[in-house]
């Protein structure tokens, strides 16, 4: 009675270049282009959930890393258009504040505008003041939360 072969009989196609590889591989292992033709195709179907997920997460990346490029473009988008206006803001503030400074006839009331300048001046320092204390502490409860 005939023994029964150990291995089916399967025909794979490859290119010049490829069956090149193929025995120059075999050559530097010396086994035969069969044996590392079939320890390769093992190989892949061991392997081959672990290829297939490492597909989905490098998808998944790319995914975040254009999700994130959109977002940094919104916001920097956004970031013009704040600078911008607070540009035509500031712009009209100087003119307003040159005309008033021209309006003053004498030069007690350009003391006077002066002094209203510099005490608006030192508000607003003092309000930025607090409001970059308080920013401050809501940084430090996220950063050591």
């Amino acid at each position: 009675m005939a023994t029964k072969k150990q291995y089916q009989e399967t025909s794979i196609g490859l290119n010049e270049k490829d069956r090149g590889r193929l025995a120059e591989l075999s050559r530097l292992q010396g086994r035969t282009k069969t044996e590392v033709a079939r320890e390769a195709i093992r190989w892949y179907m061991d392997n081959y959930e672990q290829i297939k997920s490492q597909s989905r997460e490098s998808e998944t990346a790319q995914a975040i890393r254009y999700a994130t490029d959109q977002v940094v473009k919104a916001i920097l988008s956004a970031t013009d258009r704040i600078c911008g206006m607070l540009a035509r803001q500031g712009a009209e503030v100087a003119t307003l504040y040159e005309l008033t400074w021209r309006a003053c006839g004498t030069p007690e009331a350009k003391e006077q505008f002066t002094a209203a300048a510099n005490t608006a001046k030192q508000r607003q320092r003092t309000r930025l003041d607090a409001d970059e204390k308080a920013i401050a502490e809501r940084t430090k409860k996220v950063v050591t939360s």
